[in-house]
Formats: structure tokens, C-alpha cells, sequence
């Protein structure tokens, strides 16, 4: 079984364990353990057959009675346990808690009382005007939950897509066995996977060899082959055994370059940069650039041809771009979005690098809904090379999480302040994530929090108050101490949409009240998005690239955050915790 369905049926159980009115503890345990096994950048069948049982329980968030039911799952595809308990709560029902707005105890209820046990039955039923009917029901409820369902098909389609964490160990998988045939010159993933893309379709692969032939049959004896779709003398379709669709193509490595452009992609950019080329009297294809006239297009372009030939040749990719007159273009920028005509006139900026980062800012311990140590999520930081680490766990008002009050907080704040004198390089930054209210309040005094060293104030209920509201809301949030703005947006890839906001006005008072907009590198959140970032950055808005670890590999994923950041044009300069320290804490006090 794959990390998603071991991970859904673990989330399935905490669901049913709430249902029934178990311990919050229970409950947390088992949602605990599905996010983290739906995020782990190793497959969990690979830790167990490497390891056996003790292996699953070293896992974060995976004790022994947890590691007891995954070992069933992988040894029969079943568990008992959740067998028995879908008897009384059928997996039919649990479909409704995937609608936004709709929770365990309401799916029930609908379930009991009205038999709805599917989603196309909770639309006839909404549609009907049966549900408000029910007790503790708003007349308003039709009118939400039919929102929500359209919310629901729209994460259908994205839950078809694979996100960044689930497709990058595949492709990487797949590019360490093509690299041990001795002729591969060169091979990269390609596609919305090289572009960084939030969610990936199928996993693209091109390949220099100079004997396409005999790749191909290697390619083809692979051990993640489950079956071949089509293969042909330069091209091989497979299916991965992990159910993903994987295309290779060959050509010679003097054609390279032009060929990582053209399968990069995105079609966008490529349609664009075409277009541009005709009208310079050029032709672009994955073989390289043919002209199309006697003569050059332009003196320019006269001065780079080579030999009077009418086709050029790249085997490297930034040369293709610099024949064309311009600069090269980062993967990520790839998105037709200003980016063309930005490397024609040489001004694009230097997009902030995957080594830039000097700390993370939002990481969870033990003391809320961590599962590590301050001083282990330390020593993580150490062995990453970061300058500095902020611990900000949770605030009061979220419970379910464990959330610590202002007393707490405080001697949190404490035990990271004696940590931090077993660590010579490396400063522990004392912090919390605060919940900013269905009204706007934080559930910490500003006294507490100027006592921190910052505060990251971030939404995590009430998700469908309107646009106006929502509004007012988080920018009631900006105003009140915080120095971050958590999870800007609130969205789930695939399942839950970002609430309405009026982005502009949240921009402008980011920059006023000089509060950074997190990127938060959690594969599901890629939160603030990239369009959105290359938004805010014409209202002049600083970021922060955070992992949101709960658990120590989670701060390994932060490179998605980076390159998130990259998609949406920011630099360097325009993130704090790629600052040094010295520069940071005083920007944080602003």
C-alpha cells in the first residue's frame, strides 16, 4: 500500500474515534500519524521491510500501537481494527467530512437522519431544502453545504495530481537507476516537475545517450516497471509500480539544450517564446533554432550565428536562451508571466536561491502537537546549516493541537533560553503561533507576545466567513503584534480552497505594519502561492520561508517553500529568514 492510503485510513479512524466522542488524544494520535505518513519523503513499506516493526515505531508520530496496525496493512491490505469500526460508521459517510464546512458530527447526523451517504445524495438533499429542516440546522445550511460540494470537485481534480513531496522521490528514484547505464551523458525530470509546479500530472524524463536503443531496453527491465504502455526506438511510456505514469524520451546531446527547453515546458511560455521568434524570422523547436530568413533577423542575432548554418544546435539550455538575445530563465519562471520580456530587456531578478535560507521560524515541539525536542529540532537546524531556529508552538485557542496559554508560553519561552546555552552555533529565537479569531483577537496578550521574540498569527477556524469579513479579520490579526502572517491564504491542495480575502488590502497592511507573509513549505499548503507572492511584491511585502515542521524530516521539505518563493519571483532580499541574524531580530522589533 502506498503513504496516501495508509495515511487516509489512519485519518479515517481518527475521524470515526471523533465521531464517537474518544479522547481528543486518540484522535490527535492518529491524525498525527496520517500526516505525517502522507508526507514522508520514504515510502513506509520501505521502512518496514528495512526495519521491521521497530522501524515503524521510530517513525515521528508512529507509536507502537499504530506500528502494530500499519504492519497489518502492508503484510495483509487490511486492518481489523478499522474494519470494526466502519461497521457502525460506514466509509460512505466519511466522504462527507472530505466537504468543506461539513464535520464528523454533522456527516453523522446527515447519515442518521437523512441516509446520505454519498455526495451526489448531500447535493439532491441540499438542492431539496430537506437539511435545515434538522435540528441545530441554520436556513442557510443548503446554501454553505452546496458551496462546499463545489469546493469538493475542485479538490477532486486536484487530488488526481500528486503533490511535490510524493512525485520528487519517485523521479529521483527513477533518475539514479537511468544514471547507472554507462552512456547516459545527461538526464533531468522535466515538466511541471522541473518548473517546481505545486501538483504533478505524470513524471517526465529526457535522456542524452548515444545509443538510444539499448536505454530504452534497460529503461524497460526497470524494477519499478508494473507494465509498459508503449516504447518505441527513442520513447518508452511506463506505469511505476507506485501507479504514476513515467515518459522518457531520447535525443542526441548536441540537441540537449533545446530539448530540456522545449519538455520543460510550460506550454505557455514555450506558445510565447514561439510567437516571439516567428516575428524575429526564427523557428524553435526541441531540435533547436532554424532560420527562417537568408539572413539573420537582426544584427544581433547575424553577430552569435555560427557558419552561416540555418539551424543552430544547443547541447546546453542557457545557451538556447542567450542566442535568443536573453537571460536565462530559471525553471520556475517558466510560466509566461512577464518573464520573457523581463530576460529580454535583462531584468529579471536573481530569484533567492535553495542554499539562501539562514533559519526556520516555525517549528512545533512536544509541548503542543510536535513530536520532537527543542533541543532535537536544534541539532536538525545544525546539521542544516541554519544560523538561527524559531521554536513557535501553539497558542491556547487551538486546542486540539495542545495549545499553550500565555503562562505557558512564557516558560516555554524559558526552557528555548536554557536550551540555547548547550548551542554555540546556532540561536533558538523564542516565538508562538497565535490563532487570530472569528472576530480578529489573538489568543495572546500583546503583552505576552512582545515578551517573545515574534509572533506568527495565523487562521484555523471559521474558514467561510465571507470575503468582507475574513478581511477585517486578518487584518484586525496584522495590527495587533504579529510579526508573521501564518499560512497567509488557508488552503489544502486538494482538500480545502483558500477562504475569500481581499488581497490587496491584506498586502498593503502587511507593509504597512512591516508583518511578513510566511510561505509555508507544508506540501499540501505551498502557502502564500505563487501568484500571490509576485503579487505582494508590488506592494513591497517581505516573507517568510517556514517549514512548519511537526516533526523533525518536515523541515527537509522546506525547499518546496524555496521553491514556491521561486515561482513567485521573490529574492533574497525580499525574505527575512534569509537574513542574518543581526538584521533579523532587529527587523522583527520594527
Amino acid at each position: 500500500m502506498t503513504n496516501i492510503e495508509i495515511a487516509k485510513i489512519l485519518s479515517n479512524i481518527s475521524t470515526i474515534l471523533e465521531i464517537k466522542g474518544e479522547s481528543k488524544f486518540r484522535v490527535i494520535a492518529y491524525s498525527r500519524a496520517a500526516e505525517v505518513i502522507a508526507n514522508l519523503t520514504k515510502d513506509i513499506e520501505d521502512v518496514y521491510k528495512e526495519g521491521g516493526i521497530k522501524a515503524l515505531e521510530e517513525v515521528p508520530g508512529v507509536g507502537v500501537s499504530i506500528a502494530e496496525k500499519i504492519e497489518e496493512l502492508i503484510k495483509t491490505g487490511k486492518m481489523k481494527y478499522y474494519k470494526n469500526l466502519t461497521k457502525s460508521f460506514p466509509e460512505k459517510m466519511l466522504i462527507l467530512t472530505q466537504v468543506p464546512g461539513i464535520g464528523p458530527k454533522t456527516a453523522l447526523v446527515l447519515y442518521k437522519k437523512l441516509h446520505i451517504d454519498s455526495i451526489a445524495k448531500l447535493q439532491k438533499a441540499a438542492t431539496s431544502g430537506k437539511i435545515h429542516k434538522l435540528p441545530h440546522f441554520k436556513e442557510q445550511a443548503e446554501q454553505n453545504i452546496l458551496r462546499g460540494i463545489k469546493q469538493f470537485g475542485i479538490r477532486t481534480k486536484e487530488r488526481n495530481r500528486m503533490v511535490l513531496t510524493a512525485a520528487g522521490p519517485i523521479a529521483d528514484e527513477v533518475l539514479a537507476y537511468i544514471k547507472k547505464f554507462k552512456e547516459v551523458k545527461k538526464c533531468n525530470a522535466v515538466g511541471s516537475l522541473r518548473r517546481m509546479k505545486e501538483t504533478i500530472g505524470d513524471i517526465d524524463v529526457v535522456v542524452a545517450t548515444p545509443n538510444p536503443k539499448k536505454m530504452i531496453e534497460y529503461f524497460a527491465k526497470a524494477p519499478f516497471v508494473k507494465n509498459i504502455l508503449s516504447k518505441g526506438d527513442t520513447k518508452i511510456s511506463i506505469t511505476h509500480k507506485k501507479n504514476v505514469r513515467i515518459d522518457l524520451e531520447i535525443l542526441p546531446e548536441q540537441d540537449y539544450g533545446s530539448l530540456l527547453q522545449h519538455f520543460t515546458g510550460s506550454k505557455e511560455h514555450n506558445v510565447h517564446l514561439r510567437t516571439w521568434a516567428v516575428e524575429h524570422k526564427l523557428s524553435l523547436s526541441e531540435y533547436g533554432i532554424e532560420d527562417l530568413s537568408r539572413k539573420a533577423g537582426s544584427a544581433r542575432l547575424a553577430r552569435q550565428a555560427s557558419g552561416g548554418k540555418k539551424r543552430h544546435h544547443f547541447s546546453d539550455e542557457k545557451k538556447f536562451y542567450e542566442f535568443l538575445g536573453m537571460q536565462y530563465i530559471e525553471p520556475e519562471l517558466r510560466e509566461d508571466r512577464g518573464e520573457i520580456e523581463s530576460a529580454l530587456a535583462h531584468k529579471l531578478p536573481r530569484i533567492i536561491g535553495y542554499n539562501d535560507l539562514q533559519g526556520d521560524l516555525h517549528c512545533h515541539t512536544k509541548t503542543s502537537d510536535g513530536t520532537n525536542t527543542i533541543a532535537e529540532l536544534a541539532q536538525k537546524a545544525i546539521s542544516k546549516k541554519y544560523k538561527y531556529l524559531g521554536i513557535s508552538d501553539h497558542t491556547v485557542g487551538l486546542g486540539v493541537a495542545s495549545g499553550l496559554s500565555d503562562k505557558e508560553i512564557l516558560k516555554h519561552k524559558a526552557e528555548i533560553q536554557k536550551a540555547n546555552k548547550k548551542f554555540r552555533n546556532l540561536k533558538l529565537l523564542a516565538g508562538a503561533e497565535i490563532n487570530i479569531t472569528a472576530s480578529g483577537k489573538l489568543d495572546l496578550s500583546l503583552a505576552t507576545i512582545k515578551k517573545l521574540d515574534y509572533g506568527i498569527g495565523s487562521v484555523h477556524s471559521a474558514f467561510n466567513q465571507d470575503e468582507a469579513i475574513m478581511t477585517r479579520r486578518i487584518i484586525a490579526g496584522i495590527k495587533s503584534g504579529i510579526k508573521i502572517l501564518g499560512h497567509p491564504s488557508g488552503r489544502l491542495i486538494g482538500q480545502r480552497q483558500a477562504y475569500n480575502v481581499d488581497w490587496t488590502e491584506i498586502f498593503k497592511a502587511c507593509a504597512k505594519y512591516k508583518v511578513a507573509l510566511e510561505i509555508n513549505s507544508f506540501p499540501e499548503r505551498l502557502d502564500l502561492k505563487d501568484t500571490l507572492i509576485k503579487d505582494a511584491l508590488a506592494y513591497g511585502c517581505k516573507f517568510c520561508i517556514d517549514s512548519d515542521a511537526h516533526a523533525l524530516e518536515h523541515m527537509d521539505l522546506i525547499k518546496y517553500g524555496i521553491a514556491t518563493a521561486r515561482r513567485g519571483w521573490a529574492t533574497k532580499a525580499d525574505v527575512i529568514n534569509s537574513w542574518e541574524l543581526d538584521k533579523l531580530q532587529k527587523w522583527l522589533k520594527l
